[in-house]
């Protein structure tokens, strides 16, 4: 099969499952979670419209890269009662990103499509009528970028991102489902190489206000987080490449998820989430050309707190671990993940007392070609 029956191939793969996982989800693709998602000052293939769009600025011609996310949870909560698991399955996702640079050009865009942020909880009966039954919220993105390269080693991208959200909440007898198509956001990001074997990248995503409305005049409102993410890279002997990324999320102005009609709350989730802080160390060993291996760690701090702990968002402290190789097959470039993340058991106090164990694994391909 030539190389573009293999590109849409793996569209159609990745098309056809296009939903989120995870509330946030970190992993957007196979290069950049080898390296625990510490991309933002490399973003050097067509997922830096994720990333890092101002990376598009160093991509000659026209990049595309389609991918397959699976994930796999393991979840429960120890109350005096026993241990009850989150009956709930992670999804597979899949993403789409495609820039264009001209040769020689210093304007250039780029498209992504890709989850962004779910919550997919059942918990059954350990708390009675409320929260059991489920939580479901998919929160699909789309990317919009333009970047400019001010000179050789800088690059600034303005974009826009759109939310497509949907929404199902039972409790008990008491149902929600709901949508909203019209939520609408801002970046903008840079790309600067101070000196050869230097890099350091930047990226500001404002939060959007989402109205999901429903059945009898029910909505559900959601105020996503501004996300702040900074990143520096050194490259050591052409072949080692080291990259370290601090990120913060302001998940404080989530108050809850509550569910509204005429006034009136039918469903309360309160919740009591603090601002998060990441660290990321990614490290790639470029073997031989278009061939790398790749090593990561994340310490990753949960917005849940011990105390008002609502496992309707269940969200622990994390470790990620991180393997990846990536390397030229067919005429394309095919890049594999595979992520470990281990949750520190939270203890917490008020209505949903009770320890809480949460593990989870990823495995993404991500199938890439640049056309010049």
């Amino acid at each position: 099969m030539n190389r573009f029956g293999i590109l849409i191939l793996a569209l159609f793969a990745a098309s056809s499952s296009l939903h989120a996982a995870g509330f946030y989800q970190a992993n957007q693709s196979a290069s950049a979670a080898g390296v625990a998602n510490a991309f933002t000052a490399t973003a050097d293939d067509a997922s830096a419209v994720m990333y890092n769009p101002s990376g598009l600025a160093w991509q000659d011609g026209v990049s595309v890269a389609v991918g397959v996310l699976l994930n796999y949870r393991n979840n429960s909560v120890k109350i005096p009662g026993g241990i009850a698991p989150n009956l709930s399955e992670e999804p597979t996702v899949g993403h789409l990103y495609a820039g264009w640079m001209p040769h020689d050009g210093r304007l250039g865009v780029s498209f992504g499509f890709s989850p962004l942020y779910q919550v997919n909880n059942t918990w059954g009966a350990p708390f009675g009528a409320s929260p059991s039954g489920s939580t479901k919220i998919t929160i699909d993105h789309a990317s919009f970028d333009t970047v400019y390269a001010l000179s050789s080693t800088l690059a600034i991208g303005v974009g826009a991102d759109w939310y497509l959200a949907r929404a199902t909440l039972s409790q008990g007898a008491v149902s929600f489902k709901g949508k909203d198509y019209s939520g609408f956001g801002g970046h903008i990001s840079a790309l600067w190489k101070p000196a050869p074997a230097w890099s350091v990248g930047a990226m500001l995503r404002s939060g959007s206000r989402l109205n999901l409305s429903g059945n009898v005049n029910e909505t559900l409102k959601i105020k996503l987080p501004d996300m702040l993410t900074l990143g520096v890279a050194h490259d050591f002997a052409d072949v080692w490449r080291l990259e370290g990324d601090v990120s913060w999320s302001r998940w404080s102005t989530l108050k809850d998820l509550n569910v509204v009609a005429a006034g009136v709350i039918t469903q309360a989730n309160p919740l009591n989430l603090r601002d998060t802080l990441k660290a990321a160390l990614g490290l790639t060993w470029t073997w031989r050309e278009n061939t790398q291996f790749r090593f990561g760690y994340a310490y990753d701090q949960g917005a849940n707190r011990s105390a008002g702990f609502n496992p309707v968002i269940s969200d622990q402290d994390g470790h990620q671990i991180s393997l990846g190789a990536g390397g030229a097959l067919s005429g394309m470039h095919v890049d594999l993940a595979y992520s470990y993340t281990f949750y520190a058991r939270k203890t917490a106090t008020g209505t949903y007392a009770g320890t809480y164990r949460d593990r989870r694994q990823a495995i993404m391909l991500s199938v890439s070609n640049r056309f010049e």
